[in-house]
């Protein structure tokens, strides 16, 4: 009789925690040993003797993460989910792991992140959600998340960012939005996120940016903005800016002031500007600005034309702002414009 409660006691709080199973004779490793599981991954499903430090879940049918997915594991461990299928993290999906510091989702079919898709994990360090179909992500999708430091969601489909996607996030440290759809970056993006200190929104479609965009971020020391469609660098950074390193590589700036070169230039040890079809009056400032304050601006011929810089119709051995009336039909054309995905 004390055997059948004891049997119906753990058979109902397995039940209540997974009142929807996201597994059902899925394999998965667990610290490099093989485990079959259905229901969710907790202590008891896995069986697994010892400290759980690592978990990977590859090339699996698992479609969604429902509540009480994972949970339960108290040891500081790591968990991977690649090319899975994976389509819906719901809400509480990761439940009652104190110690868990990296999440990974990568090659999944993630198309939306659900409002506290992920939340309450006072350890979690680092999430990645690359190669996705990721396009909306909704407000509070990472909730109450003290340590988390780095999120990454190289190439999905996202075309807008907002803040809203973070709360109670004090301590984020790096965002990768690099091979996304992304058009333009409003004003003030990025203000209710004053650690970010790294920043990649290269490789994306950006025609606009602010000149307020920026603002609030005075630890930014690493910001890349290459591979889009931008035709002025015109940005207030905090000041006395700590940037270190910054790319524009491949898009489509003429004209940068001497103005926008002294605010940039306090840390400044890096500025990336080919591929531009800069003035090369401005190119020629700029080559002499960085000999003067040792930044270093990686230069290259490209391969076919040779061409490194653009000559305007009028008064061309001076660096203007000008409309593109200035310039020669087809002037950008010796110059990379695809984007790669």
């Amino acid at each position: 009789m004390i055997k059948s409660c004891l049997l119906l006691w753990f058979l109902l709080k397995i039940s209540i925690q997974c009142v929807v199973p996201s597994f059902k004779n899925n394999i998965i490793e667990v610290n490099f040993q093989n485990q079959t599981i259905s229901g969710c991954i907790s202590p008891d499903t896995i069986g697994f003797e010892g400290t759980i430090s690592e978990i990977e879940v590859k090339n699996q049918d698992i479609q969604d993460l429902n509540y009480g997915a994972v949970q339960r594991i108290s040891s500081k461990f790591r968990i991977d989910f690649v090319s899975t299928n994976i389509d819906i993290i719901r809400a509480g999906a990761f439940l009652d792991l104190p110690k868990v510091n990296v999440i990974s989702f990568m090659s999944n079919e993630l198309s939306w992140i659900s409002e506290n898709a992920f939340q309450d994990l006072p350890s979690l360090n680092l999430l990645y959600l690359n190669y996705n179909k990721i396009a909306d992500v909704s407000p509070r999708a990472f909730n109450n998340l003290p340590n988390l430091q780095t999120v990454t969601f190289i190439g999905n489909n996202l075309e807008n960012f907002d803040q809203s996607w973070f709360y109670k996030t004090p301590r984020l440290l790096s965002l990768r939005l690099e091979q996304n759809r992304l058009r333009n970056i409003p004003r003030s993006a990025f203000i209710n996120l004053p650690s970010i200190g790294y920043l990649w929104i290269n490789t994306n479609e950006i025609e606009f940016v602010d000149k307020e965009a920026f603002k609030g971020l005075r630890n930014l020391q690493l910001l890349d903005l290459s591979e889009n469609k931008l035709r002025r660098f015109n940005f207030n950074f905090y000041t006395p800016s700590k940037l270190m390193d910054l790319s524009i590589n491949n898009n489509n700036i003429t004209y940068i002031s001497d103005e926008m070169l002294d605010i940039i230039r306090t840390k400044l040890l890096v500025l990336e500007v080919t591929d531009n079809p800069l003035q090369c009056a401005c190119l020629d400032k700029i080559i002499q600005w960085s000999d003067a304050f040792n930044i270093s601006i990686p230069q290259r011929k490209l391969p076919e034309s040779g061409v490194v810089c653009t000559v305007p119709k009028t008064k061309p051995s001076q660096c203007l702002e000008r409309s593109d009336d200035d310039f020669h039909k087809g002037f950008w054309v010796s110059f990379p414009r695809e984007r790669t995905r």
